[in-house]
């Protein structure tokens, strides 16, 4: 995996000739060797009138950013030399004096431009190596990407470990479209100005379809000096964020069915208690009766007491049934005005963590017109959670490519809204639909057989009505409507 260095902000023959040497120093100080000799050379024919003596600095220049230090110095040392000879015995000066002062000048100037093009190119190769390191010690994957070419340019280890393979065995646009990036890519124009520092990042959530898990994949153009459209992509894995997430509403949903069934075994217990005294008292008494009958001499005054408060028991026990009932029944509807097609979308919200896990593809066909009710919002939000739940449910046998979910919402001719919810499941047996809305009746293992009891309890709390239909082929659809305005 090649290093990816950033763009030279230079000329681009001078970021050319410092990428050339960089890569083939060998090359390259053979190439100032010659430019050494082709310039002592031009000395030497002119006989230092041109003083050709200023143009050691570029093979100079090129040894030391090829070679280091060493090769900088040895190449001043090899063109001092070549000076010495070559201007030695003509040089115009009236004393040997002035002659050595030049040559001592032009070396000083030589080892100080060495030292410093040794020290800029050691610090641009640790800044480079530090920006390398902290990419490649990133957990996110990090390539860059050249939008033109679809050539990736640079890309670290973590996006190797991600795919399973090089990244050179695979296009940005490969990638692209693995990773959902296709839109985002084709985000930026060319007409754009690429120098622009107000890049904006465009941010998604995708599911990997080879290995399933989920990833934060983040675009952002980046400059760079040239014509060439790039941008880094940086791709992070958040499965176990999605999975905290997923268990985090697994326990609320599992906080929700305990506080429920506390509050039933609560009411049950309290049914318990308050029916057993009349129960009990009613059996006392037809003991009494009973002796009363058994015995040679009826006291008819004491069989009709006994009947009368026996009765009285019976009463009582039906009060307390009747009073449990009304507190259950006690929450009353809190109408506010609100658009059934927004309560439908959140929640299919709510629930996105089972659709996902269950691989139910849930589809809407709502109107394209809001319908508008007055209703409880929170009641009719538990309507549609249970029946959307129940659909889920349903289709757990199912193949899960055939797992599909439809939500509708239509309005009726009377003005009335109508949704459906429809399932591709097994569908309801006809012994079993007619006990559906009973309370307390349920096929599922783990359920309470509440659930359709409180929706049609809710749905004619708000004037309308609900039931259920078989498809033609398979599954099954559960209807209600509501009055488009309740008082």
């Amino acid at each position: 995996m090649k290093p990816w260095t950033a763009p030279q902000q230079a000329q681009p023959w001078v970021s050319a000739l410092t990428r050339w040497a960089t890569n083939s120093p060998v090359a390259a100080t053979g190439l100032a060797l010659v430019l050494v000799a082709l310039v002592a050379t031009l000395d030497h024919a002119t006989g230092y009138e041109l003083r050709f003596a200023m143009l050691y600095l570029i093979p100079i220049a090129l040894a030391t950013w090829a070679g280091g230090l060493r090769a900088g110095v040895a190449i001043v040392v090899l063109s001092s030399f070549f000076w010495l000879v070559s201007f030695g015995s003509s040089h115009p000066y009236s004393g040997d004096f002035f002659f050595y002062w030049e040559g001592v000048v032009m070396v000083v100037v030589y080892i100080a431009f060495v030292l410093l093009l040794a020290r800029l190119r050691v610090a641009l190769t640790r800044a480079d190596e530090r920006f390398v390191r902290v990419l490649e010690e990133l957990h996110a994957a990090v390539y860059v990407a050249d939008q033109d070419s679809g050539r990736i340019l640079y890309a670290n280890r973590s996006l190797a470990r991600m795919i399973d393979a090089e990244p050179g065995a695979l296009s940005a646009d490969e990638l692209g479209k693995r990773f959902g990036l296709g839109e985002a890519n084709a985000g930026s124009t060319p007409g754009e100005d690429k120098e622009s520092s107000t890049a904006q990042i465009v941010a998604r959530e995708v599911r990997d379809p080879i290995s399933g898990r989920w990833y934060l994949v983040q675009v952002v153009p980046i400059p760079w000096k040239s014509s060439r459209r790039v941008s880094v992509q940086v791709i992070t894995d958040i499965s176990e964020k999605k999975r905290a997430k997923a268990l985090k509403q697994q326990h609320q949903d599992m906080l929700h069915q305990t506080a429920r069934l506390a509050a039933l075994a609560e009411i049950a217990s309290s049914l318990a208690h308050e029916v057993n005294q009349p129960l009990m008292a009613i059996a006392s008494y037809n003991d009494a009766c009973l002796r009363m009958l058994a015995a040679p001499g009826i006291e008819k005054k004491e069989l009709v007491t006994a009947l009368k408060r026996s009765r009285e028991q019976a009463l009582r026990a039906g009060k307390i049934i009747s009073r449990v009932r009304d507190f259950i029944r006690s929450r009353r509807p809190s109408p506010t005005h609100f658009d059934i097609n927004a309560l439908i979308r959140e929640s299919l919200e709510l629930l996105e963590t089972q659709l996902e896990d269950n691989a139910v593809t849930a589809e809407l066909s709502l109107s394209e017109a809001p319908l508008m009710t007055h209703a409880d919002r929170t009641l009719l939000l538990q309507v549609i959670v249970n029946l959307l739940q129940n659909a889920i449910d349903a289709m757990e046998e199912t193949e899960p490519s055939c797992r599909q979910l439809e939500v509708s919402s239509t309005e009726a001719a009377d003005g009335a809204i109508v949704v459906s919810v429809s399932d591709q499941g097994v569908g309801i047996p006809e012994e079993i639909a007619v006990r559906l809305y009973t309370p307390l009746f349920t096929t599922k293992s783990h359920g309470l057989g509440l659930g359709l009891s409180i929706c049609r309890s809710v749905v004619e709390a708000h004037g309308g009505r609900i039931w259920h239909s078989a498809d033609p082929v398979s599954g099954c659809t559960f209807h209600f409507t509501l009055p488009p305005e309740i008082d």
